[in-house]
This record gives structure tokens, sequence and C-alpha cells, in this order.
């Protein structure tokens, strides 16, 4: 008969527990331990831990550790590291059986941000190093997360004016009740009263606030988190963050990642480019796909003279026979051949309606003599075309795309992006950042990428393909 097995609290160890013990040789613990250990933490940035009087301060490197298992095991609170801390086996080894509390785990993020986004660029370098990442087709996209701010505390323009309103008049009668105490025997003399103090310090925020919509044309600002704005997510619109990611197809790892609080993917193509660009140490991959959120003439005009070759789908794909992408413009001879092969003779210069650029504007003088003028414009005068700088990389990038395998290639973008989205809100539960301010959202989701990144080198690691050794910044 099968005995059961019970819990002998009474027994007695005849040699005592090593803590090297304590976790299998291939535990993702021992992968983050060896990942941190290889890095130089003060080359990267992080503050030499120190401390000359007072009880003995936790390493950094221990630290880090912590904070990367727990992301890794998503584990992202302070709170919830405390505790885990004493309770979960890997990070009782990783921390050597020392229990960091909350306030320790929340000031080491507070002072090490910048050092703690470049963590993420040394994951990429040991798969760099690892001939892992493939460096032929990258793809990049943005997703909406949600701001740790609630639009219950949103402010819009117009109840920040009514605020204003109300502080100006409250100092302008505070103001006046220190005129008529200075006079009086026993008044404050010259020191401001706290109401006035207070009063002033809140106008200035309401004016800093309100500077803020103008300048970025916003329609609110949350009090929580002034920085999140207002976008459209699967829950409604909500006080949010676009996160950037750019993806490696051969190996899926994130290669480059960004934040930023603009609503749409407009002005994101050349700077995640070059985001990827730095953190794969200069190396650029042969294409990089995008949706259309990114098709913005300027920043395929950038992205090209940087010499980056980009896939992204076109309105001007579609366009109709006369649409002005079918307008060929002739640099060398300054003027414009329509569809017909007629030219179009240069007439002047003006401001494009979003100012971002000069348009040439030519005008065709053959429209009595064309037979299909009234197809092309309605114009009396003929039809006009205005040119901007970077026409003739919309129309190289439309050309490059009438190639079949190159639309085939395009379509392969979701595959490869979408999929590390979807990771990284389903399978790590990562849909609301849970800090403040762009900064520090911007190292959240760096961590968060970080750990991603790291769950599939585990994967290499664990087979004894992946060999770390980093060091040199």
């Amino acid at each position: 008969m099968s005995q059961e097995i019970k819990a002998d609290y009474k027994q007695i160890m005849i040699f005592p527990p090593c803590v090297e013990d304590w976790v299998p040789a291939n535990h993702p613990a021992r992968f983050i331990r060896e990942i941190v250990e290889a890095m130089n933490l003060e080359e990267i940035g992080f503050k030499k831990s120190e401390g000359e009087e007072g009880r003995p301060h936790y390493a950094t490197e221990m630290l880090l550790e912590v904070w990367l298992y727990g992301y890794y095991s998503k584990i992202r609170s302070t709170r919830g590291l405390e505790k885990a801390c004493m309770e979960n086996l890997a990070l009782i080894w990783l921390t050597g059986n020392n229990t960091p509390d909350h306030n320790t785990l929340w000031r080491f993020f507070r002072d090490n941000k910048k050092a703690i986004r470049k963590v993420f660029k040394q994951s990429v370098r040991v798969a760099l190093d690892a001939s892992l990442v493939g460096m032929v087709v990258h793809a990049l996209d943005g997703t909406k997360i949600r701001a740790a701010a609630s639009n219950r505390t949103a402010l819009s323009k117009k109840a920040l004016d009514a605020e204003l309103k109300k502080l100006d008049e409250q100092i302008e009668e505070l103001e006046a009740q220190v005129e008529a105490g200075h006079g009086k025997e026993g008044g404050q003399g010259w020191a401001l009263p706290d109401e006035l103090r207070d009063a002033a310090v809140l106008r200035d925020a309401v004016q800093a606030g309100l500077a803020a919509l103008k300048n970025e044309g916003a329609g609110n600002i949350s009090v929580d988190d002034p920085d999140a704005r207002v976008m459209k997510t699967p829950e409604g619109n909500r006080f949010a963050y676009n996160a950037q990611a750019v993806a490696d197809e051969a190996s899926g790892l994130i290669v480059g990642i960004d934040v930023v609080n603009e609503e749409n993917d407009w002005r994101q193509l050349t700077p995640m480019l070059e985001r990827a660009t730095d953190t794969l140490d200069g190396r650029v991959a042969q294409e990089n796909l995008a949706d259309a959120g990114y098709a913005c003439g300027e920043q395929i005009a950038a992205a090209r003279d940087a010499g980056y070759e980009i896939m992204l789908p076109m309105e001007a794909e579609k366009a109709e026979e006369f649409h002005v992408i079918n307008f060929e413009h002739d640099v060398q001879r300054d003027v414009v051949v329509c569809p017909m092969g007629r030219t179009l003779e240069f007439e002047r210069e003006k401001e494009s309606r979003t100012g971002n650029c000069t348009l040439r504007i030519y005008r065709c003088r053959h429209g009595e003599y064309c037979e299909r003028a009234a197809e092309c414009t309605k114009d009396k005068q003929g039809r006009m075309v205005g040119i901007a700088p970077w026409h003739a990389h919309i129309r190289a990038q439309r050309e490059k795309q009438r190639d079949k395998e190159k639309r085939r290639l395009r379509k392969r973008r979701g595959a490869i992006i979408e999929i590390v989205f979807a990771g990284i809100k389903e399978n790590f539960g990562f849909r609301r950042f849970t800090v403040r301010g762009l900064e520090s959202v911007k190292t959240q989701w760096s961590l968060v990428c970080t750990a991603f990144n790291l769950r599939k080198l585990y994967r290499t690691w664990i087979s004894g393909n992946l060999k770390i050794a980093l060091r040199a910044v």
C-alpha cells in the first residue's frame, strides 16, 4: 500500500542548506543573474551603491535583478516585489535571502531611469552577439496603453479658463487686503500671507496647463498625469500613451522602443528606425515594414534620405488617374509632366496647409487642346498641381510596391509586430502603465520590452546555444 507524504516540521538537516542549491541549473533566475553580472552597470549609468553611514545598503546589481525578474514574472508593483522577495523562492535566491522593501525598490527605479532604459539595449546586444537578430525584415507599429490617470480628473480648456479667472479674482482680493494691512499697526510687514502664496502657485500651474493644451492642440489635460493625452483605446477614449516598438522577423525580438504622447504614428517613422539602428549598433535591416499610420510624406523622405528601405501602404496606391501622385516632377527642366504627357509650367510657391513645407505650384496651359481636360480639372485657368519636397519619394515608394513580391512582403508586417503587442498585453497582462510622467512611462515600457526579450533569449540559453559576455558598453 502506498503511504502518504506529510510535512515533517521537526526534521533536522545534517548539513545546512546552501542558497546556491535552491533553484535548478536551468531556472530563469539564473539566466537573469548571468545577464546582469555580464553588464558593466557603472558604465551603463547606474548610480554607484555607496553608504558611509547608517545600515548596510543593497547592491545595485541585486536590485536590478529583482526588477528584471519581477517583470519577467509579471510582478510589477514595488509592494508586490517586496512580498515576493519574502515568498518567491527564485527571488529569495536572487537576493541571497535579503528582503529589500518597497521604498528601496522605488528609489532604485526613481534614481536610475535612464540607466534602466539602457538595459533594453543590453538585451538586444546579447542576441546580436549570438547572431540571433536577422537584420533582413523589421516591422514597426504603435499601440495605445492606458495611463495611470482617470478621465474623471480631466480638465478642459473651458474649466481651466474658469479656474484661472477665479484665481485672478482671489489673488486681486488678497493683494488688496495685504496692501491695506501694511499701513496698519500690527500689520504683517512685507511677508506674503500663505493664502496668497498658495493661490499664486496654483495660478502658475493652471497657466502651465493652458499653455500645454495650446501648444499640443489637446482638448483635455489630466491632473493625475499631465503628460498623458486622451487617445482612442479598446475601452473608449481614455488618457493613454502611444507605445512604439520595432521587431525583428527572424528572432521575434524587440529591437527598438519608445513612448510618445502623440495619439497617431504620423511623425514616428524615422525616429523609430533611428532608435532601432542605435540599439543595433548602427546596423540597418534590409526592409522595414510599417502600416498606413506612418505614411507621412515628410517622414518617408527623411527615412529614404537616411538610407532606410521602407515598405508601407500608400493612399496614392488607389489614386485616380489624374491624382497628383501620377504627375511626374522633372527637376532638371523644372516642369511637371501630366499622365497625358503634357507639361505644367512653374507658377509660384506657397506654404502647405499644414505649414510643414513649401509647395511649388505648377499650372497647365494646354486645357483647350487636351481631350481629357474635363476629367482632370474644373478650374477654367487650367489644372494646378502643388509639388511637395517629398513628391519623388512618394512616387518611388508607390512604384516599389508594384512588385508582387514586395506587396507580399508588406503583408508579413502584422505577423511580426502585432504578435509582440499581443504577447505583452495578453501573456504579460500589461494593459496600463502604473507610473506617471513621460520619463517614468518610457522606463516602464523599456522594462516590459526587456522582459519580453529575456523570455525569448532564455529559451536559447537553456538549449546551450547562447553565451553571454557583455561588459564593454
